[in-house]
């Protein structure tokens, strides 16, 4: 039970630094929470084609990062964690995620700019836990421009 008990903990803890890795632009610290076969999904998919290994996950993820923090800052709120089924080396989870934006300019308000659901298969590699596969399953499809090619 204990190692269970670990095992959510650690898994809680990769899911909600994987957060504060993207709004602190952390790319090397994002990348190593991936495996190195690692898939990540975005359902529906609009336009961004499934990414696969965790260096193009990160490159990937790091474009649109530097794409987005011209205009604006967003955070990524991860919330809701549930890790639904862990045995030694495999789990799953499922997390809420709430991105809250703010235009760079004085005054702007902030607003709700995506909510969706990580769907995610985790494996322990080297006694840590990562990302095995992130599913990204979006409440609508219009928070997130075609390609992630706008900020809007």
């Amino acid at each position: 039970m204990d190692d269970v008990i670990a095992a959510k903990f650690e898994i809680a803890e990769l899911i909600s630094r994987y957060g504060n890795c993207l709004d602190a632009g952390d790319f090397d610290g994002l990348e190593a929470m991936f495996a190195p076969d690692a898939a990540f999904l975005v359902v529906p998919d609009r336009g961004v084609p499934p990414m696969r290994g965790r260096r193009v996950i990160r490159d990937t993820i790091e474009q649109r990062w530097a794409l987005v923090h011209r205009n604006a800052q967003r955070r990524h709120v991860m919330s809701n964690i549930v890790v639904e089924s862990v045995d030694r080396d495999h789990a799953r989870a499922r997390t809420v995620l709430l991105v809250y934006e703010v235009a760079k300019a004085p005054g702007s308000e902030i607003h709700l700019h995506g909510m969706g659901v990580y769907e995610d298969v985790l494996a322990r590699k080297d006694g840590r836990w990562c990302f095995a596969e992130r599913r990204l399953i979006l409440d609508r499809t219009d928070y997130f421009s075609p390609g992630w090619e706008s900020t809007k």
